[in-house]
């Protein structure tokens, strides 16, 4: 194990940080990939349960399908979340206690046998044990990746405001490349078929494998690990580092501003989780612009499209965030969100894709999505900073972001299917729109506590 004593910036460091966004680039690009070819793969089993000669039924079963409604969908996909949610402030602290390498490394190699048993089974069942096993993969990388972040970064605010916006450049990239990946793998090799006598009722999961062993390798190889001179964990039971991660939890510093990451985290829930099948979904809604007009591999790339948007975002934002308060910048980015819902909803009910309003309306969405972006950036440094004050449980309150994500993308997923249900494209506006009003009561309520903090001290 590598100890700096003296935390300065040095070449080993820079390349484990390198490696580090390199490897949580294609970790996200797998995960990506299997989260929106799980989408599709609901659409394939629920045709296969209407039409007695589908392909699916031959390799499964006829009693192996069944009609997948997005709200079912929904739970299935919100397990991960719920492993993510109960797994994360495990992770955190033993990655305090342990290191963090261990427990990066965890996520690729968790993730790789996950999309394994997917490309075999449509039992729900096994499907919702996959999906439990990529909630822990991310449960275990997510935390001690910030905690690596927060502790190699401590010696430099200027470092950390850069790295932390790299890494979320890295997921939100790694995000758009797979779902790239994922609509030509399914274009490609989503049909059932025999591999080597192997029944495989999707190969595009199996295919997805070589991504996340690419990421293992290079956080494997590439990842020094660090443990700062003045963190020392103390010996304690299991029973303990729950009780002090209560304590953290119920930091009054956190959960000023957990509702706000919660609910962007839960829209973040709806849009990557539901869009990929209701842009390909040509069974409802027939009068929406948005429904069942494209296929897998098209869909991929519009959701690809608004994940480049949004890094483009978070870079822009990164340059000049830190010199606004926080909270302001959190404002910024749900008024953008606002301004989201509003061109979506317009957009959706064009008559025809070459209306004349249809570019100018997707222009306008872009910039709400570069406007809406600020608040990832703000929110994560916003909780790094928190961790200054608990320098020896970094991993544990870096865990935290992965237990906002977890919550607000489970009822983002969970909610959001009965809407979907409901009014298919306009119901994901609804819904966003309602994440919205929540994130928005939440941080002004939070600046107005700022300010008058400010005040007070001078």
């Amino acid at each position: 194990m590598q100890s700096n004593a003296q935390t300065t910036t040095t070449p080993h460091l820079i390349r484990s940080l390198v490696a580090l966004i390199v490897g949580s680039l294609l970790l996200r690009a797998a995960a990506g990939a299997m989260g929106e070819n799980i989408q599709f793969y609901f659409n394939l089993i629920h045709e296969a349960a209407l039409d007695p000669h589908h392909p699916l039924r031959l390799i499964a079963g006829r009693h192996h399908v069944y009609e997948v409604s997005y709200t079912i969908g929904g739970l299935i996909i919100g397990t991960f979340f719920a492993a993510e949610l109960i797994g994360a402030p495990l992770f955190g602290v033993w990655s305090d206690k342990y290191g963090r390498k261990l427990f990066i490394i965890f996520g690729p190699l968790f993730g790789a046998i996950a999309v394994q048993i997917t490309a075999m089974t449509t039992l729900v069942w096994l499907l919702l044990f996959t999906r439990l096993l990529e909630g822990i993969s991310t449960a275990a990388n997510a935390p001690a990746t910030l905690g690596y972040i927060a502790e190699t970064t401590s010696h430099s605010a200027k470092l950390r405001a850069r790295v932390v916006g790299w890494f979320e450049v890295a997921t939100i990239g790694g995000m758009a490349l797979g779902f790239a990946l994922g609509g030509w793998l399914w274009r490609h090799f989503g049909t059932p078929t025999y591999f080597l006598g192997i029944p495989l009722t999707s190969p595009a999961f199996a295919l997805n494998a070589v991504v996340y062993l690419a990421s293992l390798v290079i956080l494997w190889f590439g990842l020094n690990e660090y443990r700062e001179a003045k963190r020392v964990v103390p010996e304690t039971t299991a029973r303990q580092a729950i009780a002090n991660y209560w304590k953290l939890f119920v930091n009054p510093k956190v959960q000023s501003f957990a509702p706000a990451w919660i609910a962007i985290n839960a829209v973040l829930g709806v849009w990557i989780n539901l869009t990929a099948r209701i842009f390909t979904d040509k069974s409802i809604f027939r009068d929406q612009l948005l429904v069942g007009r494209f296929d897998a591999f098209e869909a991929g790339n519009l959701r690809a499209a608004y994940a480049i948007v949004f890094v483009f975002g978070i870079l822009v934002w990164s340059m000049f965030f830190g010199q606004w308060r926080k909270t302001t910048v959190m404002l910024i980015g749900t008024g953008g969100l606002f301004l989201t819902c509003l061109f979506l909803f317009a957009l959706n009910h064009q008559p025809a894709l070459d209306a004349p309003l249809v570019l100018p309306l997707a222009l306008l969405l872009v910039i709400s999505i570069v406007i809406q972006s600020g608040f990832t950036p703000a929110a994560l440094a916003h909780l790094a900073d928190i961790t200054e004050d608990h320098t020896a449980d970094r991993g544990a309150i870096m865990g935290m972001y992965s237990v906002f994500l977890g919550v607000g993308q489970f009822i983002g997923a969970t909610v959001g299917g009965p809407f979907v249900d409901w009014r298919g494209a306009d119901g994901i506006v609804v819904v966003t729109a309602l994440f919205g009003l929540v994130s928005m009561m939440t941080l002004l309520k939070l600046n107005h506590t700022e300010i008058k903090s400010l005040k007070s001290e001078g």
